[in-house]
């Protein structure tokens, strides 16, 4: 089994690189380092003003980073690109002044066209080329043309592969490049944008984050953002007025332009296993909502005391319970306790608070002026919209298929009832900075995860507690019955989600509704098509981040079999995309998180306070130690969708040093583990540090699973799925952090272990306030360096679709997923979530 392992993680790991050095201008200003990770850096030469900021440059993953400005000129015509604008990429390189254009990740987008899809900009402004007609940059010197006439830059991978001239290649295309290529400054020279960087996971040809093979390293191939400002002057000085088409045409590549480029370095964290060879490895398994923790764990945990590797595998709750009750149970974790039926008689499971987040609607909005929008509302197109409020009777109709733009504008079931969002009275009602706005076709549904899960029952829990959503579930319209308004629409449900019974842990697609096509009629469009699921709630959130729908919708006959094939991003400017996901994640990505209304009315915003506020709401279970969502509470400050994640064994079913490393794993989690940073070891944004009750919880169940294991069972032969261990390790050495507790284990935080014969806190108890975080705790940032990990095989997407592979969860996790392979499987729709040792850097790769 170690074999295959390691096997796994060398066929993964990243091969020694061919680097080849670049020449950059001593002139060109590279961002210096700072104690901090943002950085702030001065344009030069015609952009003696500019001064673009970098709000996360060190730790990075793959995830979104806030990149502002201000000093630059306003961005001539509010719909066109014709002048003054930047245009930002992702680059590879060695030399300390930073990368040459040969290294740099941009073009990809010229394939939705001249302005990247958007109302206007030249010809050449998103591509490598650099001829372009008569207009000729006298400091290029054009490399030798292709068949077409036509001169390039040729894209030069981190691997020294040089890619045959064009626009775009095997390593990156249009769905893949994150480069963007207009970025509007608005009134005042000031302009915002958010950029995803990308590891070698998701850009191959730039390498950010390797990790060369048979070394180990704390931090990754570094890269660079680079920034090409423009200005209103061409290549060869002329004003951009004076172009045929009244726009700029040349590529930011091309000399004169790449000139003015604004250079800043980036720092990846590794991707690799350089985990200590021959510790003890762990597995843990479960639910969704604690990966950006784990992960960012990992690492730390693997580095200090007994060096134990603890792998995770994203798997369903379902399938979570019934391994937690399978006899090997390991660690598993869970939002939902196993109930009392399927717990056999001789187990008791012990339960651990180790994550409070919440279910959240990600969502990424640029303002689009509708026709005849007053003047004001048109010069803010393009800007990111940072606010919306959903009732529950909202998120049922986005989520039962009830707007024309969530189904289809020629199914009869919705045909009469407003097109999205931004049709809809009630929503305008609540939002009225949407009005006078126009998004086309968008918002009329959210991205779901297509895994059962405890989080998606809790979301329903919190609509079917709502009367005016159930009324409206129940066919009753929008404008009448107990909980109606005269002003809304009289929209209708979706009748295929009529009294639709609540709470349910999927999000169903009822709707039937296919649309034929004369010139492809065995091939129809169905809602699957242009309303697919994400494979988990990581895919989904990526997707908006990037603009993406996911819908398949462009008939491709060159196909074999002809198929529809997955539509591009939504232009810069034009994007309007949600999601369901949970806070961390969302943070992860740069989303912006709705408001949901609370029972007691109040639009509350998922923060660590109202989190905090949400669990001293909690009820108990039913089962010891463990509490539940309450949506009905009154509590106007509480958020109504809180997520609080146990960590779950059976001691009984555990070797005495299986339960010991189990334990460490705990202390760690509530103690060093609940810092907020960006750094490996710390609790990512997005997470609410657990309150003392909830610390010295899990405190205790650490020390009851060291009292109770391997009283019946020895320790198991290697078998990280199964929890086994593969030998070293001492007795209650800690597993990370500094400082000691009882039981065998770092307090961390300042949290001591519990003295001895300290009981159980009971379920209901409910903490007065947060703990304290340690002095010197970096403060939040825009986004959080968590991790998702790949996603759940198709046979635990759920445990009542494919009961019977249930019990080979242990097995084949430890077969396929074994924890030797940290933060390198990149994510793939059948495969389980890897088991990395640093935070999170996978590619979606969803379709």
């Amino acid at each position: 089994m170690r074999s295959l392992r390691r096997q796994l993680a060398g066929l993964l790991a990243v091969a020694a690189l061919a680097l080849i050095g670049a020449t950059t201008p001593a002139s060109v200003p590279v961002a210096a380092a700072a104690s901090g990770s943002e950085v702030t850096v001065s344009g030069h030469d015609a952009f003696p003003n500019l001064k673009v900021t970098v709000s996360q440059t060190k730790n990075l993953v793959n995830q979104v980073v806030k990149v502002s400005w201000k000093g630059a000129a306003e961005t001539v015509s509010d719909s066109n690109y014709a002048s003054d604008y930047l245009q930002i990429m992702q680059c590879w390189g060695d030399a300390s002044t930073g990368p040459d254009p040969e290294q740099c990740q941009f073009g990809g987008s010229s394939a939705l066209g001249a302005g990247a899809g958007s109302q206007g900009a030249g010809a050449y402004t998103n591509t490598r080329q650099l001829n372009y007609g008569s207009l000729k940059d006298p400091a290029q010197t054009l490399p030798p043309p292709t068949k077409s006439g036509n001169s390039y830059v040729p894209f030069r991978s981190v691997t020294g592969d040089k890619t045959d001239p064009g626009n775009w290649n095997d390593f990156y295309d249009v769905s893949t490049s994150n480069e963007v290529p207009y970025a509007r400054s608005g009134p005042g020279g000031t302009g915002e944008v958010y950029f995803e960087t990308q590891t070698a996971l998701e850009a191959p040809g730039l390498g950010c984050g390797e990790v060369p093979d048979g070394h180990t390293s704390t931090t990754g191939r570094s890269c660079w953002l680079v920034v090409v400002p423009r200005g209103e002057s061409e290549v060869d000085g002329s004003a951009y007025g004076t172009q045929p088409s009244g726009l700029l045409q040349s590529s930011p590549l091309s000399a004169t332009n790449w000139k003015q480029r604004i250079v800043v370095p980036l720092q990846f964290e590794p991707i690799g296993d350089f985990c200590p060879i021959g510790a003890d490895e762990r597995g843990t398994l479960g639910d969704e909502a604690v990966a950006e923790a784990v992960v960012r764990w990992q690492p730390t945990l693997c580095q200090h005391g007994s060096k134990t590797i603890y792998g995770y595998a994203q798997i369903t709750d379902d399938t979570a319970r019934a391994k937690l009750v399978s006899g090997k149970p390991g660690m598993v974790f869970l939002n939902r306790p196993a109930t009392g039926d399927q717990v056999p008689a001789d187990q008791k499971p012990v339960y651990a608070p180790v994550t409070l987040s919440g279910l959240t609607f990600g969502f990424f909005i640029e303002s689009r002026a509708g026709f005849g929008a007053p003047g004001d509302v048109v010069a803010r197109n393009g800007t990111r919209l940072g606010k919306l409020n959903l009732t529950a009777r909202l998120v049922a109709k986005l989520l039962s298929e009830s707007y024309p733009d969530g189904n289809s504008r020629l199914a009869d079931n919705t045909i009469s009832n407003p097109l999205n969002l931004g049709h809809d009275p009630e929503f305008l009602k609540y939002n009225p900075d949407f009005k006078d706005l126009d998004f086309g076709g968008s918002l009329g549904d959210a991205l779901v995860a297509e895994p059962l899960s405890d989080a998606t029952s809790a979301l329903w829990s919190w609509v079917e507690q709502d009367p005016a959503a159930r009324e409206f579930l129940d066919g009753t319209p929008d404008n009448t019955g107990a909980h109606g308004d005269s002003t809304f629409s009289g929209m209708k449900v979706n009748p295929h989600y009529k009294n639709l019974q609540l709470p349910i842990n999927s999000f169903p697609k009822s709707d039937p509704f296919c649309q034929e096509f004369d010139t492809h009629p065995d091939n129809p469009l169905c809602i699957q098509d242009k309303h697919p699921y994400a494979t988990d709630m990581h895919a989904a959130a990526r997707a908006v981040a990037r603009g993406e729908t996911l819908a398949r919708t462009i008939w491709d006959a060159t196909t074999q079999p002809p198929a529809y094939k997955k539509d591009p991003p939504q232009p810069a400017g034009q994007r309007a995309v949600i999601a369901v996901t949970d806070t961390a994640t969302a943070h992860r990505y740069g989303l912006v998180t709705a408001a949901l209304q609370n029972a007691a009315g109040k639009f509350v915003e998922p923060t660590t306070a109202s989190l905090l506020a949400a669990q001293k709401t909690m009820k108990p279970s039913g089962v010891a130690g463990v509490l539940k969502n309450d949506p009905a509470a009154k509590d106007a400050a509480a958020y109504p969708i809180p997520l609080l994640s146990y960590a779950a064994t059976v001691p009984e079913k555990l070797g005495k040093k299986e339960g010991q490393e189990y334990a460490d794993l705990l202390r760690y989690a509530v103690g060093s583990g609940q810092r907020p940073g960006v750094s490996a070891g710390t609790l990512p944004d997005g997470y609410a540090p657990l309150p003392q009750a909830l610390r010295s919880q899990t405190l205790q169940a650490a020390s009851a699973i060291v009292s109770r294991s391997g009283v019946t069972v020895s320790d198991p032969d290697p078998d990280p799925g199964n929890g086994g261990s593969t030998g070293g390790g001492g007795d209650g050495g800690s597993a990370g952090g500094s400082g000691t507790g009882t039981g065998g284990g770092d307090g961390g935080a300042g949290v001591p272990g519990p003295p001895a014969g300290t009981p159980t806190p009971p379920a209901s108890q409910a903490p007065s306030a947060p703990a304290a975080v340690p002095s010197g705790t970096p403060s939040a940032t825009p986004v959080a360096a968590g991790s998702p990990l790949p996603p759940t095989p198709d046979w635990a997407l759920g445990a009542t679709r494919f009961a019977l592979l249930i019990a080979l969860v242990a097995g084949l996790v430890a077969a396929v997923c074994g924890p030797l392979l940290p933060r390198v499987a990149p994510r793939v729709a059948t495969g389980l979530r890897a088991l990395r040792t640093r935070g999170p850097n996978t590619p979606q790769g969803k379709g």
